[in-house]
């Protein structure tokens, strides 16, 4: 039984369970998986398995991680995609509005986590969608403060949704699994695990949290009479159909223009082309940079690494105010 808030939460230890791990690639979910499988299994004697779903790109875009495992020790013989999770976990809070598929499933029987700031009562969930108990922290701002993985603080906020699991056992294979890091790092991880273990928030889902109507891009079908010859790409840059702030994890660069020296260094390594530049002819000193198109940013980190002047620092999402990031890209369209 655990204890949250005004909310008395009590979650039955149940013979069989399935979490479902939605994530960008890059923040850990696939070994968030490994730790919460070996824990079950062997720390705790339970049947189980463990398995992912990515890309061969992986690092930016959609990852799923399954974990199931039984506590009566029945054998686990499904490794297919899991479609009714007991409990869910996402990884970004932008994946509710640019991935809302992810709550496929999610039933009155659904708990769901969520990486976010904000109040578990005053996410906004897709229509119909209903879960049991709905947690939130700030796993990102947390995992910066201790310099941490943002994994590990994921798994500490997972404690008070299974009480099929004992969080100290889930404690020692965090540390046993992480064998190559520094100690330094190790110790960090285990401050960031048991910061998420202890300022979750868990609130019942109130009836009208799902509000939130997802944006629909109409693209252009296309059969047999209208398709281009030689699978032609009409719409070369499609990317400008989705936001990519899903795809960092939860850090970008910042532009300090009054140091920048326009010099194109952090254009040449940038895989996106999301710097915007201005050509002044009124001045002879060439192309001005005027900032990040950050609809195109996938948080590589490229740019600040070759930055001569450290003109571009990376620095929290919240940190960067909305005009900021979408006045540039409005002017840059209208062009």
């Amino acid at each position: 039984m655990w204890f949250f808030g005004k909310d008395k939460i009590k979650i039955p230890a149940r013979e069989k369970l399935e979490i479902r791990l939605e994530a960008i690639g890059g923040q850990g979910a696939n070994s968030a998986g490994k730790i919460l499988a070996e824990t079950a299994v062997l720390e705790h004697g339970f049947t189980g398995n463990h398995f992912s779903s990515f890309g061969s790109e992986k690092r930016g875009t959609p990852v799923k991680s399954f974990i199931r495992f039984s506590t009566v020790n029945k054998p686990i013989r499904s490794a297919s995609y899991i479609r009714k999770p007991n409990l869910l976990v996402i990884f970004h809070e932008f994946m509710i509005s640019s991935h809302p598929e992810m709550f496929d499933g999610v039933s009155s029987e659904t708990d769901v986590l969520i990486n976010s700031k904000s109040d578990p009562q005053a996410i906004q969930l897709p229509k119909g969608v209903h879960p049991r108990w709905l947690g939130t922290l700030d796993a990102t701002q947390i995992s910066n403060k201790n310099k941490s993985g943002l994994n590990v603080v994921m798994l500490g906020a997972m404690i008070p949704f299974l009480p099929e699991l004992d969080g100290k056992k889930l404690e020692v294979v965090i540390e046993r699994y992480f064998t190559k890091i520094s100690n330094q790092e190790k110790i960090n991880n285990l401050s960031g695990f048991k910061a998420g273990w202890n300022e979750v928030k868990v609130k019942a889902t109130l009836p009208h949290q799902d509000r939130l109507i997802p944006e629909i891009h109409q693209m252009v079908k296309m059969g047999y009479e209208n398709a281009p010859f030689g699978g032609v790409i009409l719409n070369p840059g499609n990317s400008m159909l989705k936001n990519h702030e899903a795809s960092r994890k939860g850090f970008a660069p910042k532009l300090n223009p009054e140091i920048c020296c326009h010099c194109g260094y952090c254009d040449l390594v940038c895989p996106d082309y999301c710097f915007v530049w201005e050509l002044n002819p009124a001045k002879k000193s060439g192309a001005e940079l005027l900032g990040i198109d950050y609809q195109y940013c996938k948080g590589c980190q490229k740019c600040i690494q070759v930055c001569p002047v450290e003109a571009l620092t990376l620095t929290p999402e919240s940190e960067i105010s909305e005009s900021n990031k979408f006045s540039l890209l409005r002017s840059s369209h209208e062009d």
